[in-house]
């Protein structure tokens, strides 16, 4: 850094500040997206779902997994808060539904579900903040993760 590089920079207390909380954060996102609390990884969330879903709810009859309204009490996956680095569910374990169910999906606004990197179906997004119910049409076990955070989680349809 050249002299009067230096002087400007002494002179901006700010901006050190800027550059240090951007360091920090920068560490954090990568500690951040590197598992879960259970220690598994995007990889880790391949599915054996298939399918062609758009996820675009009532008109596309061929999906596998699309969004439908929400009725009665499906199992849920959320997240609890911003903070939080996994998914919660509303059972003691990821839920396993039959064919034809629903599962209801209530994310905070750093959160969304993306489908697994391979084996599960397109339809299987939530948006950031989302609050939606999937319809799963096939047997599989569907995977799907944070694509900010890398966290992962399933959905088994029997």
């Amino acid at each position: 850094m050249a002299a009067d590089d230096a002087a400007t920079y002494d002179k901006m207390p700010l901006m050190r500040a800027a550059v240090v909380l951007a360091s920090i954060l920068g560490t954090a996102a990568i500690i951040a997206c590197g598992s879960g609390d259970d220690g598994t990884t995007k990889k880790d969330a391949n599915g054996s779902g298939s399918g062609s879903g758009s996820g675009s709810g009532s008109g596309s009859g061929s999906a596998t997994v699309t969004t439908v309204t929400c009725t009665g009490t499906p199992p849920m996956v959320s997240t609890d808060s911003d903070l939080a680095m996994h998914y919660t569910y509303s059972g003691s374990a990821a839920p396993s539904i039959a064919v034809g169910a629903m599962v209801h999906f209530q994310l905070t606004g750093a959160h969304n579900v993306a489908p697994a990197l391979s084996g599960s179906d397109p339809g299987l997004k939530v948006p950031y903040g989302g609050d939606v119910c999937l319809k799963f049409s096939k047997a599989g076990t569907f995977g799907f993760y944070c694509s900010t955070h890398g966290f992962t989680g399933t959905v088994t349809v029997n």
